[in-house]
């Protein structure tokens, strides 16, 4: 713009100077009846003059209006970055722009969450802490505001609870989200005291059965235990010769398939055969058959080749 006006007074200077020396006379021109005489160098150098000026003047409005275009631009993308931000944290309140319309509907309607590549970039330094966490780190996620329900903040307090299993007694105290909490769990359950275990409502697998098989309070984890016959066996295996047959038969009493299992392993026939009857067994009812006709046969053996 400056070189434009410095070259733009050159050349009027210069054009004005030329017709001077050219021709000297003056021109005379009326304007609402009043007669104007000035020389033609003068008269040439005003009409330029007024043609630079309504150039400047448009130059200077195209200029503000590519201002005005690049601000907006730019403001649009700032609002589609953090738009992206917040598809990739699942949160849905994001803004309308006024140019780049197309581009924020393709970043509203394809990014979610979990569907990205999180390679860092400038402008979406965040997704170096996404990576993080999609390897397994904790990283400190308070300052994306995020709710309790919300993937990347599970993400993050899995992650910390595979790191620090301590932490699981905090989340069943303070959180409410039912997926943290179910997690939790079962990996507080796992070294807690079997009195604060039953306190949860939640079911007790394998895994938690079998962390206290040696306590003196397992039948109360025994009676909320969800296990399949499989399972069941698979506890009474572990369960066998820990303490004596009758205690044993005693706490596998509401595990039927683990007290058939055991009934058979220490030869206790009728015991089995009651047990298969009443809770239609019928995977154990052949190995009884043989037994009873006294053909010797381990019930490890048979359920290996039926299993």
């Amino acid at each position: 713009m400056k070189k434009y006006f410095i070259f733009g007074l050159i050349f009027i200077a210069l054009s004005a100077l030329l017709v001077y020396i050219e021709d000297n006379s003056f021109t005379t021109f009326s304007f609402f009846g009043i007669n104007i005489s000035l020389p033609n160098a003068v008269w040439i150098a005003v009409f330029l003059g007024i043609f630079f000026i309504f150039s400047l003047i448009f130059i200077l409005f195209l200029n503000l209006k590519s201002a005005i275009f690049q601000k907006s631009v730019k403001k649009d993308l700032e609002i589609i970055i953090e738009n992206i931000k917040k598809r990739v944290f699942y949160k849905n309140d994001t803004k309308n722009v006024k140019i780049l319309k197309e581009i924020n509907n393709f970043a509203k309607n394809n990014i979610e969450g979990l569907k990205i590549l999180p390679e860092k970039t400038e402008k979406f330094e965040f997704f170096e802490d996404i990576k993080k966490l999609l390897d397994g780190e904790v990283i400190e996620i308070s300052k994306y505001k995020l709710k309790e329900d919300n993937p990347w903040y599970i993400i993050n307090i899995k992650n910390r609870l595979k790191k620090e299993p301590s932490y699981a007694k905090e989340i069943l105290k303070k959180f409410k989200n039912e997926e943290l909490k179910k997690e939790a769990f079962y990996i507080f359950a796992k070294t807690a005291q079997i009195k604060e275990i039953i306190k949860y409502d939640y079911p007790i697998t394998l895994d938690i059965l079998l962390a206290h098989i040696k306590d003196d309070d397992l039948p109360l984890l025994i009676k909320k235990a969800k296990l399949t016959p499989k399972e069941q066996i698979e506890f009474a295996k572990k369960l066998y010769q820990t303490k004596t047959p009758d205690e044993e038969l005693e706490i596998t009493d509401p595990l039927p398939w683990a007290k058939a299992y055991l009934a058979l392993k220490y030869e206790h026939l009728e015991l089995a055969e009651e047990v298969i009857e009443t809770h239609e067994l019928k995977f154990f009812k052949y190995f009884l058959y043989l037994r009873k006709a006294g053909i010797k046969a381990d019930i490890d053996e048979y359920i290996d080749s039926e299993i």
